[in-house]
């Protein structure tokens, strides 16, 4: 018996050859699992340019913001028919969808309040107007019952209570994850030292840091030796540093390949599209540095996806990528510089506002101060002219900002 051959097909839009049915969506639950009882359905405006996407059980809804159905997209998905041996990839766009817990309405149906009010009303009458055995009879069942409109307050107060305590974990949840999301480093909160906020070893490896090469940068005798072995030669921050590292009687070799680990990311966040996209290209680029360097960099600072036609891998250097990039190095420069430094320099060398520097290192948890009058002196500064110079200072407790994911940017 012969196999039978297996047609695969690329789809921009599954609704190109049926315009009556909305194609396959990716969903971000931000990372709490829907129930399973949770049924989706997909809504589409009146000109069907636009979609959203809605699902609910008898206790939460999810609701997505409203999508483009033609937008583009990175991401395909494959959609196997088994009749026709066939499996199409199809383009599919992005969505978040977050739970909302429905508030509960304790609403009795008009049948039933039209009954109570006639029961009520006849009571009233029998009381009023009935005979002696029938208003003892009433005033009987008065004291042995429990009115329903109390029940049904008590009932309406202890659901509230419930949906309360539900909503409670759920911001909880949901504040955990935003508190994830931050672009810094992993944090000690409750470090009585600053030197506990932040582990270093979270930001790069030990195994990393020890495949640093110096061998070649410390034979080096002369400035322009030392400045072509740096993949990134434009940093007054840390050529000053490292220069004056390298001529200091007693050479520190961890300073040193902390600063060559900061210039590695100087470096990586200056190449272009094309060469982040040729490895090849991108480690001549960087000078050649250790293939776990480079992979482990590739595996914090860029966004994976594939490319339709091949399936090759394609790397994006994404905005919150780079944030991430610029909290993990200014996180280093602050250790490096004891937790006190001039952010003005870094802004300067990598191209940046003074404003979005020091914002970078307000996520971090420092405070942006004057500098004090022992630095204007030892930069032969008049106080007149030390006005506006700040510093970046990192003190515990460790205080973060609120953090509000930009995902829109």
């Amino acid at each position: 018996m012969g196999k039978r051959s297996l047609e695969v097909r690329i789809s921009d839009d599954i609704s190109e050859t049926k315009p009556d049915i909305q194609g396959p969506v990716l969903a971000s639950f931000q990372g709490v699992s829907p129930p399973q009882d949770v049924g989706f359905r997909t809504y589409k405006s009146a000109n069907g340019r636009r979609s959203m996407v809605v699902g609910e059980n008898p206790r939460v809804i999810y609701e997505s913001n409203e999508f483009n159905t033609d937008q583009s997209s990175e991401y395909l998905v494959a959609i196997y028919n088994k009749k026709e041996n066939s499996v199409t990839f199809s383009s599919v766009p992005v969505i978040d969808l977050v739970p909302i817990p429905k508030r509960i309405k304790m609403e009795e149906p008009k049948d039933s309040i039209k009954h109570d009010d006639y029961i009520m009303a006849k009571a009233a009458l029998d009381k009023e107007f009935g005979s002696k055995k029938a208003q003892a009879k009433i005033l009987a069942f008065e004291r042995g019952n429990i009115d329903a409109s109390q029940v049904r307050d008590v009932e309406k107060i202890v659901s509230n209570i419930e949906e309360n305590v539900k909503t409670m974990k759920t911001k909880e949840k949901i504040k955990a994850d935003m508190e994830s999301s931050r672009p810094i480093p992993p944090y000690d909160i409750s470090a009585t030292k600053v030197t506990d906020i932040y582990n270093m070893d979270n930001i790069v490896t030990p195994t990393e840091f020890d495949a640093i090469p110096v061998a070649s940068i410390l034979n080096a005798k002369h400035e322009s030796q030392r400045l072509s072995l740096l993949p990134f030669k434009s940093s007054k921050y840390v050529n000053f540093r490292l220069f004056s590292s390298l001529d200091a009687k007693n050479v520190n070799l961890k300073r040193i390949r902390l600063l060559l680990y900061i210039n590695y990311l100087m470096a990586f966040k200056s190449v272009s599209h094309d060469v982040l996209n040729n490895r090849q290209e991108m480690s001549i680029k960087m000078n050649e540095p250790p293939d776990i360097i480079l992979t482990n960099l590739y595996d914090r600072f860029t966004e994976m996806t594939f490319v339709k036609s091949g399936g090759r891998k394609k790397y994006k250097f994404t905005p919150k990528a780079e944030e991430k990039l610029l909290c993990y190095m200014f996180t280093l420069c602050l250790i490096l510089d004891d937790f006190r430094l001039d952010p003005e320099q870094l802004a300067c060398d990598l191209g940046l506002t003074t404003k979005r520097v020091h914002n970078l290192f307000k996520a971090l948890g420092c405070k942006i101060i004057p500098i004090n009058k022992q630095e204007i002196e030892s930069l032969g500064l008049k106080i007149s002219q030390a006005k506006g110079i700040k510093r970046a200072v990192l003190t515990v407790p460790l205080k973060l900002p609120e953090y509000k994911d930009k995902r829109n940017r």
